[in-house]
């Protein structure tokens, strides 16, 4: 049985350029994944598209997610992704997960237990600051490269392009297509289907920039005594105004 999809997405970087995202909500699209740290050949840097990205979809009413592209092989190089990746974040919500996309050939080299060591160490830094964690990666690398038997604790956005889902473990996006077509987008674009009412779950728990929703005190049920008590004192009121009705009409 196929899962019910909650809604369409898509994840987005500055590959794809200026996008037109009222075109985009028109479309139908609820949700969008920014990517906001990666590395080049000149190092760390922050996509150039994230913050206009972030604001424009918070004015259309697009529900935001992010991920960074990481190629971390220990865990220095880890901290200064995820110190780089704070700072896209901080003083922003985000309704969808942080989403450590993991898939590049030279954290493939690490090896499945190291690998899966670095990447629980970046998704428990991520939920020690206060933020929903996911992994992000497709069906291939998962299979081969991580220990996902480790991993069951944590959320997953796979990516796997068949008309089906080969991934057969428990996940809440799947990335079907990385050659999508959407309004307001010049060329390519993934597309995501969500399982989860990620905005739901994200502010109850007060996590990813939301305040947690305080629960209303718990209050317990008034005992005989003090029913009869309520009862005696609505009677005493009832015959003073009664006494005071009966007053004025004399």
């Amino acid at each position: 049985m196929s899962k019910a999809i909650f809604e369409k997405g898509i994840d987005v970087s500055k590959y794809q350029g200026t996008i037109n995202w009222q075109a985009v909500a028109l479309s139908g699209v609820k949700f969008a994944l920014l990517r906001c740290v990666s590395t080049n050949k000149s190092g760390l840097y922050i996509d150039p598209s994230f913050e206009r990205n972030y604001a424009e979809c918070k004015k259309y009413g697009i529900k935001v997610g992010v991920y960074y592209y990481t190629y971390a092989l220990d865990k220095s190089y880890a901290d200064k992704e995820l110190d780089l990746v704070f700072s896209c974040l901080d003083g922003k919500s985000f309704e969808y997960p942080i989403c450590v996309d993991i898939e590049d050939g030279s954290t493939a080299k690490l090896g499945r237990q190291v690998g899966t060591d670095l990447l629980i160490y970046q998704l428990e830094t991520l939920q020690n600051k206060g933020y929903y964690a996911s992994i992000y990666t497709y069906y291939a690398y998962q299979k081969s490269y991580l220990d996902m038997a480790r991993l069951q604790g944590f959320d997953m956005a796979i990516a796997c392009y068949t008309r089906e889902n080969y991934y057969k473990g428990a996940y809440g996006i799947w990335q079907y297509s990385s050659s999508g077509s959407v309004p307001g987008i010049k060329g390519n674009c993934d597309l995501d289907f969500s399982y989860k009412d990620y905005a739901v779950i994200i502010k109850n728990a007060g996590l990813n920039g939301f305040d947690k929703l305080e629960e209303p005190p718990i209050t317990e049920p008034p005992t005989t005594n003090q029913i009869e008590k309520l009862k005696a004192e609505n009677e005493m009121l009832r015959q003073k105004l009664s006494n005071i009705h009966k007053e004025s009409e004399i």
